[in-house]
């Protein structure tokens, strides 16, 4: 018999040891950092590709058209190659253009004006032909030419029904001028100029929101006070309009961390007009945006607030693009947007460096847009430059204070000889002054880390 032998088995435990390795924080960027990153020349290679693209597309960058598309489809494809999700945000509207348009003076003598020179249709004027007398509403020509020229029906009491209406600009919407003009009896209505600033004495598009029922043109202050000095003056207006139904896009791309209560939106609209490549108007803002969106994802920041990288469609038709995108905000995320940061036009051939005011107490902008003033107005001093206050609302950030939201802006003049390409052919990368463009870059790019990175 065999005997069982007794097998003992010793179990080696093994303890692996994992030591972690705990990746250090990223450094924080700070300004100057990502404002060497910022280079007015990259940011001029995005003008001069948004130009080709002009120049490939019937010589615009308009809403709704092809040269549009492909501005957007750059734009996307930039922001996705430096690893942003991107979101396009479809709306479509109803867009007016004049298909023709004449304004001839008959008495006291002929004389034939040109059309975007001298006069220029309102969108939504309505369509037709009327030779008669001019009679002018409540003007004020002298001093601070401060006017509420047609705002007020009883401005047009004893109006000779029939007769075409001159009208200021300045104080309440053209659509009300003409509501009360047509309500009096006049067959048209011409809106000078305010002429209370350099700004304000040339020929300029607007808006009446809606349909109206007589021609309406716009005229340089000059023209217009030397029609209302004659009471004998009859002018022959003519428009012929269209009205076509546009679709188009915004986009948007937000950084990737960030807290989403406190959204930083840097915008500037992508579309230009359809009478050139719109380059100053604003391809200077879009590249200013877009290239400090680039060197955000570059230099990894990772800001304490989200950053939304907002790119909108359809401003020169009415600020619709922005507008839209409000509009589908609902409360949480209205009250969740902390800064709008406008970009409109910063590289101006004759510039004038300019933010946007209206932050001050007692000037009804919402709390806090003063804080974007301040920082944009700080560090252009520091860099030798003493920049202009600007009040305005003819740009997209008009669409966030409608919703209380806090604003600021960047800008760098339209008329008075700052842009004399202002909506024309000739607004082109040839005519940017890139000195300017290179400042206003650099001043976006501050300002965006700077509220990314704030605590309040």
């Amino acid at each position: 018999m065999i005997a069982a032998a007794s097998i003992v088995v010793s179990a080696v435990v093994v303890v692996a040891v994992v030591l972690v390795v705990r990746p250090s924080p990223p450094r924080p960027v700070d300004s100057e950092q990502l404002r060497v990153a910022v280079t007015a020349e990259a940011v001029t290679a995005h003008l001069a590709a948004l130009q080709r693209i002009a120049e490939a597309h019937n010589g615009n960058r308009a809403a709704g058209t092809a040269g549009y598309a492909a501005s957007l489809a750059y734009v996307e494809d930039t922001l996705e190659q430096a690893g942003y999700q991107t979101q396009r945000q479809q709306f479509s509207y109803d867009r007016p253009d004049f298909t023709k348009a004449t304004l001839q003076r008959t008495v006291p003598t002929r004389t034939d004006y040109t059309v975007l020179r001298d006069h220029r249709p309102l969108a939504f004027s309505g369509a037709g032909s009327v030779t008669a007398q001019v009679t002018a509403v409540d003007l004020n020509l002298v001093g601070d030419r401060t006017t509420t020229s047609g705002c007020e029906a009883s401005d047009f009491t004893g109006f000779p029904r029939g007769n075409i209406a001159l009208v200021q600009r300045g104080t309440c919407q053209f659509a009300a001028k003409v509501d009360n003009a047509t309500g009096a009896g006049a067959s048209g209505v011409v809106v000078l100029n305010q002429g209370n600033d350099p700004s304000r004495l040339s020929v300029f598009a607007g808006t009446l929101g809606r349909q109206a029922r007589v021609p309406v043109v716009a005229t340089t202050f000059d023209l217009g006070a030397e029609w209302a000095a004659s009471p004998t003056t009859t002018l022959r207006l003519a428009v012929e309009s269209t009205v076509a139904r546009v679709t188009t896009e915004n986009l948007i791309a937000d950084t990737p961390v960030g807290a989403e209560g406190r959204t930083v939106v840097v915008g500037a609209h992508l579309d230009g007009v359809a009478e050139g490549p719109g380059i100053n108007d604003n391809a200077s803002g879009v590249a200013a945006v877009l290239e400090t969106a680039v060197r955000f994802a570059e230099l990894g920041v990772q800001p304490r607030n989200r950053v939304r990288f907002a790119f909108w469609g359809a401003e020169e038709d009415g600020l619709l693009g922005s507008e839209h995108y409000v509009s589908q905000l609902d409360d949480a995320a209205r009250r969740g947007i902390a800064r709008y940061l406008n970009l409109d036009m910063v590289g101006s051939p004759k510039p004038v460096a300019s933010v946007y005011g209206g932050g001050e107490p007692g000037s009804g902008w919402p709390t806090g847009s003063g804080a974007i003033q301040t920082v944009l107005t700080d560090f252009l001093t520091s860099q030798g430059v003493n920049p202009q206050v600007v009040r305005f609302r003819a740009s997209d950030h008009a669409s966030f204070l409608a919703a209380g939201i806090p604003v600021g802006g960047l800008f760098t003049g339209a008329d008075d000889g700052a842009d004399p390409c202002y909506h024309r052919a000739c607004d082109r990368l040839e005519t940017i002054n890139r000195e300017m463009l290179g400042l206003m870059a650099d001043a976006a790019a501050h300002a965006t880390l700077t509220f990314a990175q704030s605590p309040n």
